[in-house]
């Protein structure tokens, strides 16, 4: 039975409920924020992910004296906390006392995946992953699944579900047999290719990096990174290419150049985002004129370069340049950029978003549109979602020169880059700390969730913050997703708007938020109608 089929099967089984408005945890104080962990250790390398209920999880690394531990906390819709003060410990295994970068997501039951590394099995890093259910229990077992085991550097994994239900991890070798490795895991945690992962690129000695992976409609995945980090001369290139679930090369035996002109600086992580075709958008800077400028690339679902070789930039206005790109997909499949725009010394700056066509890459902004002013205020880099309206960005802004305490700074804007909201900018944080780790994520009903680092305590714990579709802060009307009427009952009614919706690929039918429409959207929309609204 098709995913249509299935609804309409399951439809004729189900009751309707009836919406309430419910008030819990989430903060309407800018000033205070929801804590998701406070600790007199510092918490720190934090992470975010929100399911399609509206709840969300967090992650992050506990420093604890006697070691480095991994840890989750889950909040509800309303935002209270499922496993109290310190979250739920994931691994106590140690831990390298300079820790790298690892990945945590939600799947489309709402369970938490995690990949990260340690070194409990020797003085190297190899790669683990866990599978936690909302009710914190470890369906992989205490010790998670062990990825790779060898005597190689292994860093910086991710870790996606695909929407046939599996479980993908990739992750960079470093020294012997260098490149890009892949493991897909079922629902049982079980390994499902090689042991130790298999190749899925390589190039004699080059050491590749900085990969990125989302999961595409068709069951298969895209991955974007950086060519080679062996050494500070390195080709440091930006490639893709996709995947199906056996690591196999989609779009050719040679990955797609999405930048070969020049190299992007040590340590850049490009931004990767995929459409509900099967294409991705991917944004980097580099400095190939002299400074640094922001650029994007579209590739189609046959792995096509659709913009400029090599990609568009985002402006030439003169006597500036451009830092730290964050990308959106605009309702129209447009693509947003929002970036900082900065003098030559970095010492005056602003932040600016910029629209690209999404077949020719033409900017239809200009040279962008001023969000926020040109000053000595610092802007940390943005991170950006889509919403119903065009996209959204949160930055740190720094408004007192000396001092690293911040504003977390939420703009809401249009697909021509206008405020949606009355006054502009969104006070998301005005705690007087310095901040770091933000995320920003979509949640039900239209709003939004930050998360971030914090040091108002002392040592950084994290926080997080939602804000409702109207631009308040808090819990505000509990959204019950099902609901597509907006009639506070679920019915025929809403079934059909899912069925006209799901058709025409209209984003209310994502229901995973993945930005595809598929089997596991179907199930979310039954899970959510099932449940009845609370």
């Amino acid at each position: 039975m098709d995913a249509m089929g299935m609804l309409r099967a399951s439809g004729l089984a189900m009751i309707a409920g009836l919406a309430a408005s419910a008030f819990g945890q989430w903060t309407d104080d800018a000033g205070l924020n929801t804590s998701v962990v406070t600790s007199e250790n510092a918490q720190d390398v934090s992470k975010l992910a929100v399911h399609s209920d509206g709840s969300s999880w967090h992650g992050w690394f506990d420093f604890q004296p006697g070691g480095i531990q991994v840890r989750v906390e889950r909040l509800d819709a309303d935002g209270n906390q499922t496993f109290g003060s310190g979250g739920l410990l994931v691994s106590d295994h140690p831990q390298n006392t300079s820790t790298v970068d690892w990945d945590l997501r939600v799947d489309a039951s709402g369970n938490c995946l995690l990949a990260f590394t340690d070194i409990r099995a020797g003085g190297d890093l190899d790669v683990y992953a866990y599978l936690i259910a909302p009710d914190g229990t470890m369906l992989w077992g205490g010790d998670g699944v062990a990825i790779s085991s060898n005597a190689e550097f292994e860093a910086d994994p991710r870790i996606i579900q695909l929407t046939t239900g599996d479980y993908v991890v990739v992750w960079p070798r470093f020294d012997v047999l260098p490149g890009l490795y892949m493991q897909r895991l079922n629902a049982a945690g079980m390994p499902q290719l090689a042991a130790g992962g298999v190749a899925i690129y390589s190039a004699g000695s080059e050491e590749p990096a900085f990969v990125e992976i989302e999961p595409t409609a068709d069951g298969q995945f895209i991955a974007s990174w950086v060519r080679n980090t062996s050494s500070f001369s390195s080709p440091r290139h930006v490639y893709a290419q996709k995947y199906d679930a056996s690591g196999a090369k989609q779009w050719g035996a040679a990955p797609v150049f999405v930048n070969n002109a020049t190299v992007v600086p040590i340590a850049h992580r490009p931004r990767l985002i995929v459409d509900s075709a099967g294409g991705a958008a991917i944004a980097w800077h580099d400095v190939r004129d002299g400074d640094f400028d922001c650029y994007v690339q579209r590739i189609s679902p046959a792995g096509a370069v659709l913009f400029t070789p090599n990609g568009v930039f985002a402006s030439n206005e003169a006597a500036r340049q451009q830092l730290d790109p964050a990308i959106a997909f605009d309702p129209s499949g447009d693509i947003m950029m929002f970036y900082r725009n900065t003098d030559g010394a970095q010492n005056i700056q602003g932040l600016n978003v910029q629209r690209f066509d999404g077949t020719t890459g033409a900017r239809m902004l200009g040279n962008g549109v001023v969000l926020l002013p040109y000053n000595n205020q610092w802007n940390g880099p943005p991170r950006a979602v889509s919403i119903d309206a065009g996209a959204a960005a949160i930055s740190d802004v720094q408004p007192n020169i000396g001092s690293t305490h911040g504003i977390l700074t939420l703009m809401r804007v249009d697909s021509d880059g206008a405020y949606i909201d009355e006054d502009g900018a969104i006070s998301v944080s005005t705690a007087d700390s310095s901040k770091g780790r933000l995320a920003l994520a979509g949640a039900p009903g239209g709003a939004l969730i930050a998360s971030w680092a914090d040091q108002r305590s002392g040592d950084y714990d994290v926080y997080a913050q939602r804000v409702n579709a109207d631009g308040t802060l808090g819990a505000g009307k509990t959204p019950c997703p099902p609901d597509l009427t907006g009639e506070g009952t679920l019915d025929f009614f809403d079934m059909q708007a899912f069925l006209q919706a799901f058709s025409s690929h209209d984003p209310a039918a994502d229901f995973t938020g993945e930005g595809t429409f598929d089997f596991f959207d179907v199930q979310a929309f039954l899970q959510a109608f099932s449940a009845g609204c609370p």
